[in-house]
């Protein structure tokens, strides 16, 4: 049997593996991945890239990229909500479209909202799209084994690494693996989570779905209550879904509810369904249908000695608000940096326990936001009245009125402060500075320096912001104007062979960065900030990279 080595052994060639892949190659650490597909996803579980998520691909400088192969760029991110699409329209939630916030930007205006907090609005773009950007890129670049279908067979671990075995589903080859470290991106039925025996928590499966994969050019021409749209949700008593716009004009997804009290397998045609929801016949193809459910979901442990779980394999949502993928690629983007410094010896003996102290406490935040939006749906559903669709005095009222109560519930879809705002609380790799944590809004962003938060936007000067100093590859001191000497952090982190280098910026930056020094790790967070160095430098790298055990 072929033996082969590598670092880090990655299974599962979806957003999050992908992710990984991508940070590790920008450190310069080899990876291999491995996939059972051969192909992208055909069937998007994921449609929207949040602005997070584009501020780590803005590293790699895929953004422009992904942004020109999401939805049409000169529509704002408009969700509507009708009783049927060619119906009545019971109300619509507008946002500014991509080309205005570019525009923004290149302005360095902060007049439109998130404008102040990213230089990215949400992406829609699905992750079969998405995938073989990234994966393009890595073969690019040449530091990333990636094997599509692929598959992943067994692992046994000792201290010193994994050794797994993998399998080409053409050949039935095997093949041996060395690694120092695997990481499960290998989705809910994860099958290295399973062998260690790892459970979920939370409130587990919720409500069922079915979701109809379809072609159809003529869908636009018969949504004539909603226009274009990104999402539309469809509420009539008995009869509830949501519509998603794939690739602008062409592929859709309609998400059919299944309502309580529903049989397996009694939901009616597909096709009537969709004809149905639309309230005309129109021409559409259906390409694949699938059966799954809401989750709320957070796997006990992310780490299991060599092993570590990410993505859908540490967690599981419900699709609302956007979040479940982009927690994956969070996860990528922390481990990343972990998994390097273990690697290359400057990370301390407890830097690798903080990804699971960490990113588990944002998966619990996070699944249990996206269940709360998903409930404050079902709400609804459950309310509907009966005779929205009527063309009477009394059947406009209904619609007016229920509508009001849907612009309440469509303020889930700001979720900007789930995506920008979330820290490391009581993270133990984070000094704290005993000053009040600012609010977590899941709709506002309280751009901080607080110890634990993503270090904030500032446009520095058109074109350049304050992210664009923190390329993943180390430590980065943020040093406003009049800032003191700093030479003997640099000293000790080059005794101990941590990545570190000071940035001075200017002025702009001083009211969101708040000290005179901010120290910003690899994945952007920040670990420390004072306006003068302690007089036992070493103390803050024995925090920040992980030699001083959590108490």
């Amino acid at each position: 049997m072929e033996r082969l080595e590598t670092p880090v052994l990655i299974v599962g060639g979806g957003p999050t593996g992908l992710a990984l892949a991508a940070d590790l190659t920008s450190k310069g650490v080899r990876s291999m991945v491995v996939e059972t597909r051969t192909e992208p996803t055909a069937h998007p579980r994921a449609t929207l890239l949040g602005s997070r998520s584009m501020e780590y691909y803005r590293r790699l400088g895929l953004d422009e990229q992904i942004v020109r192969s999401s939805l049409p760029r000169e529509h704002g991110y408009r969700i509507v909500f009708a009783t049927r699409l060619s119906g009545k329209l019971l109300h619509a939630h507008d946002s500014p479209s991509p080309n205005q916030y570019m525009t923004a930007h290149r302005e360095m205006r902060t007049d439109l909202p998130e404008s102040a907090w990213t230089p990215y609005y949400k992406v829609q773009i699905g992750q079969h799209a998405l995938e073989p950007i990234v994966k393009s890129w890595l073969l690019d670049k040449g530091m990333a084994d990636v094997r599509y279908g692929t598959e992943f067979v067994a692992f046994e671990q000792d201290a010193g690494g994994v050794t797994s075995v993998i399998r080409d589903l053409a050949s039935g080859q095997e093949t041996t693996v060395r690694s120092r470290f695997l990481v499960a991106c290998d989705g809910g039925r994860s099958a290295i989570k399973a062998t260690l025996g790892i459970p979920y928590t939370g409130r587990g499966a919720m409500r069922r779905n079915v979701s109809y994969l379809f072609r159809s050019k003529a869908f636009l021409e018969h949504a004539t209550a909603a226009g274009w749209a990104n999402l539309y949700f469809i509420f009539r008593p008995g009869a509830f879904g949501v519509f998603t716009n794939i690739n602008g004009g062409e592929i859709w997804n309609y998400q059919n509810y299944v309502l309580e009290g529903e049989a397996e397998g009694s939901e009616r045609d597909p096709a009537e369904q969709i004809r149905d929801a639309m309230g005309a016949d129109f021409p559409f193809e259906i390409l694949q249908v699938m059966h799954w459910s809401h989750h709320q979901s957070v796997a006990d442990r992310f780490r299991a000695g060599n092993v570590f779980l990410a993505g859908d394999a540490a967690h599981l949502f419900c699709p609302t608000g956007g979040i479940g993928m982009n927690t994956g690629i969070a996860d990528a983007f922390d481990l990343g940096w972990k998994l390097t410094a273990a690697l290359r010896g400057w990370g301390g003996p407890h830097l690798l326990d903080s990804y699971e102290w960490e990113r588990r406490a944002i998966a619990i935040r996070n699944t249990i936001a996206a269940a709360s939006n998903a409930d404050r749906i079902d709400a609804m559903m459950k309310v509907t009245p009966a005779g929205l669709e009527d063309d009477t005095p009394q059947g406009q009222e209904l619609r007016q009125a229920f509508g009001r109560r849907l612009r309440q519930t469509s303020k889930q879809f700001n979720t900007a402060g789930l995506h920008l705002g979330y820290r490391y609380s009581d993270s133990f790799i984070v000094v704290p500075d005993g000053t009040p944590e600012p609010p977590d809004d899941p709709r506002i962003v309280s751009q901080s320096t607080w110890p634990g938060c993503r270090a904030p936007h500032v446009w520095l000067e058109p074109g350049k912001s304050t992210l664009d100093l923190f390329d993943g590859t180390g430590y980065v001191l943020v040093a406003l104007p009049g800032a003191p000497d700093t030479a003997a952090l640099e000293r000790t982190a080059a005794e101990r062979c941590i990545p570190f280098k000071r940035v001075d910026v200017n002025e702009r930056a001083r009211a969101l960065y708040e000290r005179a020094l901010v120290l910003v790790r690899p994945d952007g967070s920040v670990c420390w900030r004072g306006e003068a160095l302690p007089e036992q430098v070493n103390d803050i790298w024995d925090t920040v990279a992980g030699f001083r055990a959590p108490v």
